[in-house]
């Protein structure tokens, strides 16, 4: 189920100019498998957790990874299944670190145990170094290019509906996906940025490989402008 509580979306400035961006950038080499959050409402940490977490560790060449996004998620919500934002996750990312999944014994759904005396000083070894909000509307695209330019995987929040559920493989791969005006919205979803070309962005679901484009879907520039409520370039891991 998607499930996100949208947090409000502050400008950033950007550094790379549009001339002197790549045409294409493709981290989903350095992304994990797709995960499934399954029925658990936590999309935004699977996004930033797993995803995210998961581009930065392979670039940085860090071992041990993906990470278990219930790290997070289970301390934010504290046993009460729900939507969450993605600062939530940021800011313990930023804190505490997250714990590695083969070393995480509470899985992928178990939000109501608390992380492990073990469990949280696995994760300090590398964290979060920050995130950047990104602009919404026309300049999105300028940021997400700039931001993936560098390697820094973008997380985003946006609307789901009825539809996206069930996109085929072929609409997946395409770009062509758009709800249409009866296309009821089903909730927030937030999901990871991997990748751009001139047609659009590759993203990174967490519905497990079976949905869409082998768990991934290629979003149009226009969709990603028109539809997302938030975006956040995230940083580097660090070693503390």
């Amino acid at each position: 189920m998607a499930a996100l509580a949208p947090s409000a979306t502050v400008g950033a400035k950007p550094s790379a100019t549009q001339a002197a961006l790549p045409a294409s950038v493709d981290l989903s080499k350095y992304a994990p498998a797709p995960g499934n959050q399954g029925q658990v409402g936590s999309c935004a940490a699977w996004a930033v957790d797993y995803t995210a977490y998961g581009v930065l560790e392979r670039e940085q060449k860090i071992a041990g990874g993906p990470q278990a996004p219930m790290f997070t998620y289970a301390q934010v919500v504290k046993g009460q299944q729900r939507g969450t934002s993605l600062a939530d996750h940021f800011r313990i990312a930023m804190k505490q670190g997250v714990d590695a999944k083969s070393h995480y014994y509470q899985g992928d759904f178990d939000y109501t145990s608390q992380p492990t005396a073990g469990e949280r000083r696995n994760a300090a070894k590398w964290k979060l170094s920050g995130y950047t909000p990104l602009h919404t509307g026309s300049q999105l695209k300028n940021d997400v290019k700039a931001a993936l330019a560098k390697g820094l995987p973008v997380t985003v929040a946006m609307p789901v509906h009825n539809s996206f559920f069930n996109v085929t493989p072929q609409v997946a791969a395409s770009y062509s996906y758009y709800p249409t005006a009866g296309d009821p919205m089903a909730g927030g979803h937030a999901m990871a940025i991997v990748g751009y070309t001139s047609k659009g962005v590759r993203v990174e679901n967490s519905w497990g490989s079976g949905w869409g484009d082998h768990g991934f879907i290629n979003l149009s520039w226009k969709f990603l402008t028109d539809q997302t409520w938030e975006a956040n370039a995230v940083g580097k891991l660090i070693k503390r």
